[in-house]
């Protein structure tokens, strides 16, 4: 069997799930591929300390490894934990090295060079743009180390066309729910809420919160739905929703908060709303070229989005005419409000638009076309 090591700089089941990870495992593994994912687990007093488990015929490797917020004790501890990636991975001797963003290509590229191993490099943000956010000096060091490793890549996979445009040997895998999963009855109880159900699925965050009921607070007949909680696992998730909650009594926005809720439930979301507000979440350096994962998954369920002029998500709204590109939230929203005809028919094209080119099936195919060619190189 053809064993693929996976190198995950985050817990893939705990807190940050990260269900492109997920995904791809699970459609190499019915595919007939062993996959074994290996995770650096931060934050030791947040886990269980259980370095070992799996799920659905995949197997979870942790190593656990603490940053203390001094900057040195953080270049020392990610250090120490991607050697740690590295010894481990290269004990499992794989046929493939399958690296998840920036930070783990270096430990998978130390495993690769002194074996037949394939590598590719999946990048799900712009990590030298994202550090360059934070400090010019920091991104102009990400920018050189990514085009140092790039070098070594055999593919490259990206979660939008605007990312991969100027990356040879790319292709683009979107992240998207599957078809199987859309088409699952559920029980659309809409959350106890009346009218036209307005939704936020995402990280709270209370400026953009603020507006989104400021919005909804002036349309008749609107109820908002939110879900999700703060950034940093839910720290601080109660005084926010405190706080949220007094705006929305006080401008009186109808508003059911209903907190971070499991994966295994968001269809259950998406079919309680009429109309999605998609989040600008993520440094605003990132959100040209990133494609929200709520957007496509909106279409999948019909629903007409509300999305900022955001170059890669306006080109999608734009084209499929499924939703209104605006950063004025009340006007858009006042236009879907009053027009069921307009609704139903955004709906009906962004469906069509996700049956054609987004379902996860789809992607999956590009996935295993990309393994498929390199284990057709190595022979």
């Amino acid at each position: 069997m053809k064993k693929v090591a996976m190198v995950l700089g985050q817990d893939l089941l705990s807190f940050d799930e990260s269900s492109r990870t997920y995904r791809e495992a699970v459609a190499l593994t019915n595919a007939g591929y062993d996959v074994t994912i290996f995770c650096w687990a931060r934050g030791l007093d947040k886990y269980e300390t259980l370095w070992e488990e799996e799920k659905n015929g995949i197997r979870i490797v942790r190593i656990f490894q603490e940053m203390n917020n001094n900057f040195l004790s953080k270049i020392r501890g990610f250090r120490k934990a991607m050697n740690s990636l590295s010894k481990k991975i290269g004990e499992h001797n794989p046929d493939i090295v399958h690296a998840h963003n920036l930070e783990t290509l270096d430990a998978a590229t130390s495993v690769t060079k002194f074996s037949n191993a394939k590598l590719i490099f999946d990048i799900h943000e712009d990590w030298p743009t994202l550090k360059r956010a934070q400090n010019w000096f920091l991104g102009r060091y990400y920018a050189k180390k990514q085009k140092s490793l790039i070098k070594n890549v055999d593919a490259i996979l990206t979660v939008s066309d605007e990312l991969s445009t100027d990356l040879e040997k790319s292709t683009v895998l979107f992240n998207s729910e599957a078809m199987s999963v859309v088409k699952k009855p559920v029980e659309n109880h809409r959350f106890g809420l009346n009218g036209i159900v307005v939704g936020y699925i995402g990280t709270l965050e209370k400026e953009i919160l603020k507006g989104i009921i400021d919005a909804g607070a002036r349309i008749n007949a609107v109820s908002l739905l939110i879900i999700g909680g703060p950034l940093e696992n839910q720290k601080g998730y109660n005084k926010m929703i405190e706080e949220l909650e007094h705006i929305a009594k006080e401008k009186g926005a109808n508003t059911k908060f209903t907190g971070p809720l499991p994966y295994s439930m968001m269809n259950e979301c998406y079919t309680a709303c009429d109309i999605l507000m998609v989040d600008p979440y993520s440094p605003e350096t990132l959100r040209d070229n990133l494609i929200p994962e709520k957007l496509l998954n909106a279409m999948a369920y019909k629903i007409p989005v509300i999305v900022e002029p955001y170059k890669a998500r306006k080109r999608i709204v734009e084209r499929y005419k499924c939703g209104i590109v605006s950063d004025d939230w009340v006007k858009a929203l006042t236009k879907l409000a009053n027009d069921k005809k307009l609704r139903k028919k955004m709906g009906q094209n962004g469906f069509k638009a996700f049956e054609m080119n987004y379902t996860w099936e789809a992607q999956e195919e590009k996935l295993l076309k990309v393994y498929n060619d390199l284990f057709k190189e190595s022979q």
